[in-house]
């Protein structure tokens, strides 16, 4: 429940007509804290109800924010929206621009984004701003001891309730708007409270809590403010009259004691101790905001991925409230170094700063609530402002970045993270990289990392080992790149090697690189592991998962169709698709481009297989080998069609098993 305006406020209003605020050279005012009111040129006009008044409430509680055509729909229909709810809401928007303008409010009051819409206003257009501006000056008079003054500004922030925010409307969006409104209140209240104790006006408030306490008997700091004045007023036997009423209320409905602050009051008062009055909290101000630049240094000789690079740039410079970029690829196709590089090319683009967090992928993931308070700290929030819980810290974080530009990397995000509560206000932008796709964000644009293609392979590594010494020997260097998959990893690995060696030929470190058995220990050294990186791209796979993706690695066809797949699996056929898609969206597989008849094929890149081979042969051993053969002869003697194979395919080459003619 709302706090009437005149259950305990009487002395709240006094000297703030409400008539006032609005004819103070404002040409628009909205009034949210209350019936929804519209007030242009000093007048209040009319506005349709129901639908309308939904969707200008929707907007005015996202001002300056895009507020989606989607969010719209579930406020004015909830779950039940109709086939045209769309154009209705068009139409709504369009008689609300039709009535402000009418009224000499600007053409352009309401903007058409993409997707959505938007409410333009400053400072003082919305009664809720004001609300909070006046609460912030009376903070900072507080903090300076200016205490008569800032009880006048608390007084003036208070006389802008009018009863129950939105009470002309319904809904869970209402709901929730009241209950916010509710707690705000108190708390600024339980301020001014405070400070006119501190005054000396305890005689004076015990008017104003007394009925408040009657009301909310819950609220123990209303309850102490009471116990405190009447203490003072020398009415000590109503004081402790006071706390045995609401003992016994919250025994009663709670089954507790009231807490140890009010307990401790209470004995003072039994003992006869002196009680001063609570000092005013004085809030300092903060200070003032830092420019995070928290990304990564730039790979020196970052190479390629032109194209790539101009598409992400250009989706994070784009207009329009948030916007979130995810890179999504296997471990070692340079995702977070391509990530980087185009946060740091966008610099001046985002003035506000850089965040960045590693959250560590499925292996070890970061905490988000960690996360959070990283982030908040960068921001110059006072470790004593940020909040304890996950939910606050999320809310804080959006409340932070609202009127700000900041591009936001998070790197390796795992399915599981809590990315949503990592999402900034405002026109922020996101960068997440990730080893599975991270379509499930919201508004995401998802562009998948593959590895390089071969004369940007060939760029890398005459960059690590020296132009002469790859164009000297431009076929065998052709080969690594092949060898390595065209990962960047993996090239910077066999950079690494050749440049550990220079009289190593690369012939001779192709030839090293030819045997699949040394060929991941070979390209890992260092940090540049990449065998550890291919591992722990498996760690998201169920266990049917991984058994397919060995058993399909020893099939040594370019492409594996679907039907083969279904034959090595251990699974019906509807299961092997879901694990064919759960494959693909960790990138261990690739759907094979072009239409193939008869379903879709499915490619591994050169050294993901090598590497499914190498845990094949130790964990499967020669028998899956054969089994896999003899599950291939009995798929292709029992299929129709041209060659036994439904649909007309043709495979290039008999299909073999681990370098070994199967069939």
């Amino acid at each position: 429940m709302i706090l009437p305006i005149n259950n305990g406020y009487s002395s709240l209003n006094t000297g703030h007509s409400q008539e006032g605020l609005d004819d103070n050279g404002r040409d628009i005012f909205f009034r949210i804290l209350g019936p929804l009111q519209v007030i242009i040129k000093g007048k209040p006009i009319r506005v349709g109800r129901n639908r309308q008044l939904t969707v200008l409430a929707a907007l005015l509680l996202h001002t300056n924010r895009i507020v989606a055509v989607n969010s719209l729909i579930d406020a004015v229909w909830r779950s039940a929206p109709p086939a045209t709810a769309d154009k209705q809401i068009q139409t709504c928007v369009w008689r609300l621009r039709n009535a402000f303008a009418a009224a000499g409010a600007p053409v352009d009051l309401i903007e058409t984004e993409q997707g959505g819409y938007r409410i333009r206003l400053g400072d003082e257009d919305l009664d809720a701003h004001a609300f909070e501006k006046a609460v912030r000056r009376a903070r900072d008079l507080v903090a300076v001891g200016e205490l008569e003054q800032a009880t006048a500004e608390y007084r003036s922030a208070l006389a802008l309730f009018r009863g129950q925010p939105l009470a002309d409307l319904s809904g869970p969006l209402t709901y929730a708007v009241a209950a916010h409104w509710e707690e705000r209140r108190f708390s600024v209240l339980e301020e001014w409270l405070d400070v006119g104790l501190t005054l000396g006006r305890h005689a004076e408030l015990i008017s104003e809590l007394k009925p408040l306490v009657a009301e909310y008997p819950m609220r123990e700091r209303l309850c102490a403010q009471l116990m405190t004045a009447l203490h003072l007023s020398q009415r000590r036997a109503e004081a402790l009259t006071v706390y045995r009423n609401n003992r016994l209320t919250q025994i009663n409905n709670l089954g507790l004691e009231p807490g140890a602050g009010l307990q401790k009051l209470h004995q003072k008062i039994l003992s006869g101790e002196p009680i001063a009055p609570p000092p005013a909290v004085s809030y300092q101000p903060w200070p003032p905001a830092k420019v995070p630049a928290q990304l990564p240094a730039q790979v020196k000789d970052f190479t390629g991925r032109r194209d790539l690079l101009h598409r992400i740039t250009s989706d994070l410079r784009a207009d329009g409230g948030p916007r979130v970029v995810a890179l999504a690829g296997c471990g070692g196709t340079g995702k977070t170094a391509l990530a980087i590089h185009a946060g740091h090319s966008l610099q001046q683009h985002f003035p506000d700063g850089q965040l960045y967090a590693d959250l560590r992928g499925q292996t070890d993931p970061a905490p988000t609530q960690e996360v959070l308070h990283g982030f908040l700290d960068a921001l110059g929030v006072p470790e004593q402002r940020i909040p304890a819980g996950l939910a606050a810290r999320a809310a804080l974080f959006r409340s932070v970045t609202a009127a700000k530009r900041l591009l936001i990397m998070l790197d390796d995000v795992a399915e599981s993270t809590r990315y949503e509560t990592l999402l900034p206000s405002g026109e922020s932008a996101v960068l997440c990289t990730g080893r599975a796709s991270l379509l499930k964000i919201p508004g995401v644009s998802e562009y998948r990392v593959d590895g390089l293609p071969t004369d940007e392979a060939l760029d890398l590594l005459a960059s690590l080992v020296g132009v002469e010494r790859v164009f000297a020997e431009v076929d065998s260097a052709r080969r690594i790149a092949r060898l390595c998959g065209h990962l960047p990893l993996a090239v910077r690995a066999a950079g690494a090697r050749l440049r550990a060696r220079p009289r190593c030929t690369l012939r001779s470190f192709t030839d090293r690189l030819a045997t699949q058995q040394s060929r991941i220990d070979e390209l890992s050294i260092g940090c540049l592991d990449m065998g550890a990186r291919l591992a722990s791209s498996l760690d998201q796979l169920p266990p049917a998962g991984y058994r397919l993706w060995l058993r399909l690695s020893l099939c040594d066809l370019e492409y594996v169709p679907e039907w083969m797949a279904s034959a090595v699996s251990d699974r019906p056929g509807e299961d092997t698709q879901r694990l064919l898609d759960t494959l693909v969206n960790l990138h261990l597989l690739a759907v094979a481009p072009g239409e193939v008849p008869g379903g879709p094929t499915y490619a591994f890149n050169p050294l993901v297989r090598d590497h499914a081979r190498q845990r094949a042969a130790a964990e499967l051993g020669s028998v899956a080998e054969q089994d896999v053969i003899d599950r291939i002869e009995l798929a292709l003697c029992g299929r129709e069609g041209t060659n036994g194979v439904p649909g007309g395919y043709r495979p290039s080459e008999e299909p073999t098993v681990h370098g070994t003619q199967a069939l």
